[in-house]
């Protein structure tokens, strides 16, 4: 069996990375803060002219029909660059979940949608505060039991404080009209709740990566007693461990992509997985990095708070640590299939 991506997977990842590197730096992420506009509409019309935010999109509703593995490598390099924009943790989901509507629905979400381009922010119980939803031209509003679509126009909103400056969340108060449905909601439940749990997977890797080779590159620059601090066995360790970290969350990522691609059955367990393992990597990644740093690591002149803060938010969103082990032992405990390596995971 062939584990290697692709070809067209890996230039899909190298052209988002380079596209990041030039145009989502920690000096631009510091200027939105700044500003308190994050949402740089630069950085996502380049975003838009590259194809990516309709990549997960049928070709027939005008996207390249990307496979699930290319869209995670893509968003780990969100993860990596801290990008402010919620490519990956609403459009990716809302674009995913067009298939699922029922006609009538689809229909009217398309008809702003500008396959992809235009934002539609998605809010759900395990994700409840929509991102950026002053740029939005709507939102779709999970409960429990059913979906609203509304218009930017038909919501009374205000904004809720954020650990993350990069995440600029709102609470809504009122809702003054929508189209509402119950429609095949376990399905699409189901559905954005397993891409939930992915897409923020893959950013937490990205993150735990940036925040690993951040603490490198200052323990190989900071002296102490003439010699650099990464010369130290402890320091050696701590890195070591969050590089170790990385590499086990790594393969369930890129399982769960490939199982929701290949319709498992077990997609949901696979995704909730990504996510527990990936929170715990990130978890770690901040822990040590800030200790590398000797707590200089959340101070505003340090990038390694950027990505701290982003991590810290993201960890709880899509179901924390504790929801997503819950969802695995309830899984696997009603499940009749044998349990074990090679049948479990």
């Amino acid at each position: 069996m062939n584990f290697n991506f692709t070809e067209e997977q890996t230039q899909f990842k190298d052209v988002i990375k380079s596209l990041l590197a030039d145009e989502c730096t920690p000096s631009s992420i510091r200027d939105g803060w700044s500003a308190k506009k994050s949402f740089n509409q630069s950085r996502w019309n380049k975003i838009s002219e590259l194809g990516v935010l309709s990549s997960n999109l049928s070709e027939e509703d005008g996207g390249l029909g990307m496979d699930q593995v290319a869209l995670a490598l893509m968003v780990e390099e969100m993860g990596y660059a801290g990008l402010p924009e919620p490519v990956a943790e609403q459009t990716f989901l809302v674009n995913d979940l067009m298939p699922l509507f029922p006609e009538g629905l689809k229909d009217e979400i398309k008809s702003i949608h500008e396959s992809g381009n235009q934002y539609i922010a998605l809010a759900h119980p395990l994700s409840p505060n929509p991102l950026f939803l002053g740029h939005a031209a709507a939102l779709l509003l999970f409960d429990e039991s059913t979906y609203q679509f509304i218009l930017k126009d038909d919501l009374n909103f205000k904004p809720l404080a954020s650990n993350d400056p990069s995440r600029e969340l709102s609470a809504i108060d009122s809702i003054k009209k929508s189209i509402s449905s119950s429609e095949n909601f376990e399905t699409l439940n189901s559905a954005v709740t397993a891409r939930g749990s992915l897409m923020t997977a893959a950013l937490l890797i990205g993150l735990a990566q940036k925040m690993l080779d951040l603490s490198s590159a200052y323990v190989l620059d900071r002296n102490q007693f003439g010699k650099p601090i990464g010369s130290f066995q402890a320091i050696k360790h701590m890195l070591a461990d969050i590089a170790v970290e990385i590499e086990f969350a790594k393969p369930t990522v890129y399982r769960a992509a490939h199982s929701l691609l290949d319709k498992n059955p077990k997609s949901n367990l696979h995704c909730s997985h990504a996510k527990y393992m990936s929170a715990r990597a990130a978890e770690l990644a901040c822990k040590n990095s800030i200790q590398a740093h000797g707590a200089m690591g959340y101070t505003w002149e340090m990038d390694l708070h950027i990505y701290m803060r982003k991590a810290w938010s993201l960890m709880a969103c899509w179901g924390n640590e504790d929801k997503q082990q819950d969802i695995i032992y309830k899984t696997l405990t009603t499940s009749k299939d044998e349990l074990g390596v090679l049948y479990t995971f």
